[in-house]
């Protein structure tokens, strides 16, 4: 039988068989006028089998499944239920951030929500078969997924890795992960592995032959591609290489640039291409550095490791999500990209390399779920509704500062007010692809692919249409106190509008339950947003309060902040704030009434969620246990510190350990990636403080700068003094400055109370390689 989402049956057959141990029993039905499933109305239908043995029934069977077409055309690109799309994926992988990676369907549904809302409409299941849930949310919600088997086949990339067991356990395997999923109107295309190791290599040709047999075995009716960094030139013919593409229907890449993907285009016309991992741009929510850059340099100052938001830090293999989006819009063959990646993930840190980073930087989303600034760029480019997005995503700077302030925004003009004053209407051109689709962009060279060296934007991605030009638009700013607020039109009409205040001292939390009720199961969950704001309701960018979270009627599953450099467990009861944020997932109890949640901070006005518990309608599980870690260790001290450090080498630390051989640096190298140059730059300002945590007067400082071909004396030193609630400035400032490279400069001043000590210094030579600064000792004595 044959039913619909409300329970109609739409088909029915039966038939008496003789059965043996071998025996099958195949029926065709019919569903006359079916609906759907889609990307925007995925219909679902349900088969039930009944089997009866003398007229009595031994067995019954549900099946879920929808009806659906779809093609992928070398040529013509994507299509589902004949209408073309672009694939819009994300990759993900397969942890739910402070729940690890156990699954829950309660937290699939928050992530799979959030990319929905991103305008995603596919999912590449990176790098193994997914949960039951996750393939269950994907159908509930109309997203599309690229089921993926492996990471590697018989060559592992780690120790332990599948490689062990590839030769006895592939077939078996990705059989499983097939009759797993066939059955699913979700599942468009199933992948033999991602960036394998053996995929290039004459011995992997049949290693890939036992796979696609045994997927084509239980499955012939959908696309087998790879997913590969290995296909960034042209293969040479008659290699390994060129040979794996001869037995697969597409080919998925992993950061290709714009030329090498119409190459691979030209001399293999039988595969439908797509990118399987685009851009990979790494960011940190909340953090931003030097837009005028296209790519910039790490921070390594321990508890300042943090990447930029203006789509401006890459690894040497990755592209701006800009790239991504533009080489995949202009190309109607090419199917569509999955972006690395829609939410961070415990592991790969990427540009990191040393404890407590342990999340990675690439996501558009972080591991708490709050949106990062890529979000806006992609749901700008792929949703209809109308939205604009400010970035930076706080207005509280100095007095004095120029901010450069982007706006994401799917209409073609925004105009940006401070304080009621316009400070101008910035316009996207309207232009065409080669094949007639509109799409919006600004006009200009952008600068970001070195691989085009002639036409009317040397030195930047131009496509086909011979357009060049960025998917934001731009202003600079004299900082002022207040509001700002961008008003994004079409036509003329005001159609959405972002606003950004400045937010004042703390105040109080704020608690935001995702939700109003909840199954009284032991097992659902509520995600809880807490937010430091202050008396307007503002959220204060800078807070870093330590909450502490109590929860009645339930219990806590973790906690998160969505900072990648953290040494916070994910189960505890407390939380630092991170740029403002933090996170609460609360596990329901097995008793219907109140779910409470109370958050509490030093100094801070308590807030308390409640939320609905109602009678679960299946079995309940007992909670786990309430947890208490222990919190973190304290800072010892004297402790420095720094805005930027550009060396893991180079860290604040050594100003204080006496040698003159070490020391701190704001100076960097950034090395050339695939589409930009190699560069060296000084940074406009920095500053280094030394925290003696405990209260004493200053009334002067010794500090010795080096002087060599990277490193000059800085234009200014302004010091200030933290009393407690504020820094105050220096005054009365004399300086001796010294005759020779680490040897100390003198800086004296009117006499201050306070415990930490801070030098912001300028460059003489922003933006040139010689203009970095260096300090290789820092003292500053009690007066």
């Amino acid at each position: 039988v044959v039913r619909d989402a409300d329970g109609r049956t739409v088909a029915r057959t039966a038939s008496t068989v003789d059965v043996t141990d071998a025996a099958s029993e195949t029926h065709e039905l019919t569903v006359a006028r079916p609906r759907l499933w889609d990307f925007a109305s995925p219909h679902r239908y349900a088969l039930h089998t009944e089997l009866r043995v003398g007229g009595r029934t031994v067995d019954t069977y549900r099946t879920p499944f929808g009806i659906r077409t779809f093609h992928v055309d070398p040529e013509e690109g994507f299509h589902l239920n004949g209408r073309y799309a672009k694939i819009r994926g994300v990759d993900l992988h397969h942890d739910l951030g402070a729940l690890g990676a156990a699954v829950s369907i309660d937290a699939i549904r928050r992530q799979m929500t959030l990319m929905k809302s991103m305008g995603v409409n596919a999912f590449r299941t990176s790098h193994n078969p997914p949960s039951p849930e996750m393939t269950e949310v994907c159908e509930e919600m109309g997203i599309i997924m690229l089921v993926e088997a492996f990471d590697c086949w018989r060559t592992g990339k780690n120790r332990y890795d599948y490689g062990r067991f590839f030769d006895e356990w592939c077939e078996r395997d990705a059989t499983e992960m097939v009759l797993a999923a066939r059955n699913s109107p979700a599942v468009v295309m199933w992948s033999i592995g991602n960036e394998v190791p053996d995929s290039t290599a004459t011995a992997g040709l049949a290693m890939a032959d036992r796979i696609i047999e045994a997927i084509r075995a239980a499955d012939d009716t959908r696309p087998l591609i790879i997913g590969s960094d290995k296909y960034r030139r042209l293969p040479a013919k008659g290699s390994a290489a060129d040979l794996m593409l001869a037995k697969l229907d597409g080919l998925g890449l992993n950061y290709n640039t714009a030329k090498s993907v119409d190459d691979l285009h030209a001399v293999y016309p039988h595969l439908f291409l797509f990118e399987s991992e685009s851009s990979s741009e790494t960011s940190t929510r909340g953090t931003y550095q030097e837009p005028e850059h296209l790519n910039t340099g790490e921070n390594h100052t321990p508890g300042g490791r943090a990447t930029s938001s203006y789509d401006n830090n890459l690894a040497s293999w990755t592209m701006s999500g800009e790239y991504g989006h533009k080489k995949d819009r202009d190309r109607k063959w090419f199917a569509g990209q999955f972006l690395w990646s829609g939410i961070d993930y415990i592991g790969e840190p990427t540009p990191y390399d040393v404890f407590p980073v342990k999340a990675s930087f690439f996501g558009a989303v972080d591991t708490a779920g709050f949106p990062k600034d890529m979000y806006h760029l992609f749901r700008s480019q792929w949703t209809d509704e109308p939205m604009v997005h400010l970035l930076p995503t706080t207005w509280n700077h100095r007095e004095g500062d120029t901010v450069e302030v982007w706006a994401y925004t799917n209409a073609d003009t925004v105009e940006l007010y401070l304080n009621g004053k316009s400070l101008g209407i910035r316009r996207f051109d309207t232009k065409k692809t080669v094949d007639g689709r509109t799409y919006l962009e600004t006009t200009e060279a952008t600068g970001d692919d070195k691989t085009f060296t002639d036409g009317p934007y040397p030195g930047s991605y131009t496509s086909p249409n011979g357009s060049a030009g960025k998917l934001h638009l731009t202003w600079t700013v004299p900082f002022e106190a207040g509001e700002l607020k961008a008003v994004a039109r079409r036509g003329g009409r005001t159609v959405a509008t972002d606003v950004l205040r400045t937010a004042r001292a703390p105040h109080a939390l704020r608690l935001t339950p995702d939700r109003e009720s909840v199954d009284a199961d032991g097992r659902s969950l509520v995600f809880v947003t807490a937010e430091v704001v202050d008396r307007h309701g503002v959220v204060v960018p800078g807070a870093e309060h330590l909450i502490s979270f109590d929860v009645a009627g339930g219990s806590l599953a973790g906690l998160d902040n969505g900072r990648q450099e953290s040494a916070e467990r994910y189960q505890a009861s407390t939380r630092t704030a991170f740029h403002g944020k933090a996170l609460a997932i609360v596990r329901s109890g097995t008793r219907p009434g109140t779910v409470r949640v109370t958050a509490r901070a030093d100094g801070l006005r308590t807030d308390t969620a409640a939320v609905r518990a109602r009678r679960a309608p299946g079995p309940a599980t007992t909670p786990a246990p309430e947890f208490r870690p222990e919190h973190p260790a304290p800072v010892e001290h004297p402790h420095a510190d720094a805005s930027y450090s550009g060396r893991t080498d180079t860290l604040p630390a050594a100003v204080l350990d006496g040698d003159p051989a070490t020391g701190w640096s704001n100076g960097f190298h950034k090395a050339a990636t695939a589409l930009l140059p190699a560069f060296d730059g000084a940074r406009a300002e920095d500053w280094i403080s030394v925290d003696h945590g405990r209260t004493r007067t200053y009334d002067r400082v010794e500090v010795s700068f080096t002087v060599d071909d990277g490193h000059s004396l800085p234009a200014t030193v302004s010091v200030d003094v933290w009393d407690g609630r504020a820094w105050r400035a220096a005054t009365e400032v004399r300086t001796e400055w010294a005759t020779a490279s680490d040897e100390p400069t003198v800086i004296g001043f009117r006499p201050l109370r306070g415990s930490r000590i801070r030098l912001t210094l300028t460059s003489r030579h922003p933006g040139q390689a010689r203009g970095a600064v260096r300090v290789s000792r820092l003292e500053a004595p009690a007066a």
